[in-house]
């Protein structure tokens, strides 16, 4: 059997992944602007390629298993193994370049994620500074009969 069909697929799910590390390029700068509903629109964008990558990694699955004749090792070194000629090559250079781009991806989820931590941090100090938390957040009765005394109320009992 040809792995042509199968080299279509994934020459289709690797568009797709660097479709995705566009996005996750722009999510950076967003981040970094503080723009927040562009970064709203913008995940909507991520989850539609990432809806998109799960359909045609299972069409992946069913074609490898296919190619290979068997569901036991539906990867892609595997399919270079059974693979001769031109197709070996092609296999072999979306290999290499899927390695590039995961790793790409997944670098720029690192810095994306430590961005999302220190804006979540600067809001959080931001927020504690404005609105600084009451030491003593419990009611507690007042123990002696001079400290009843001192306290000043808000109303006027004897008007």
């Amino acid at each position: 059997m040809s792995a042509e069909k199968l080299i279509v697929t994934l020459e289709k799910l690797l568009k797709l992944h660097l479709n995705l590390y566009e996005v996750t390029l722009q999510k950076t700068e967003f981040l970094k602007h503080d723009r927040v509903e562009e970064l709203k629109e913008l995940l909507k964008k991520e989850q539609m390629f990432v809806q998109a990558i799960k359909q045609v990694e299972e069409e992946r699955i069913t074609q490898t298993a296919e190619f290979l004749g068997n569901d036991k090792e539906l990867t892609l070194s595997a399919c270079i193994k059974k693979s001769i000629g031109t197709e070996k090559e092609k296999l072999e250079l979306i290999m290499k370049e899927f390695t590039a781009v995961m790793n790409d991806l997944k670098d720029r989820n690192k810095l994306n994620k430590e961005l999302t931590k220190q804006a979540i941090q600067l809001t959080s100090v931001t927020l504690d500074m404005i609105m600084p938390q009451e030491s003593d957040i419990n009611y507690n009765k007042p123990t002696n009969k001079t400290t009843e005394k001192n306290r000043r109320s808000i109303f006027d009992s004897k008007a």
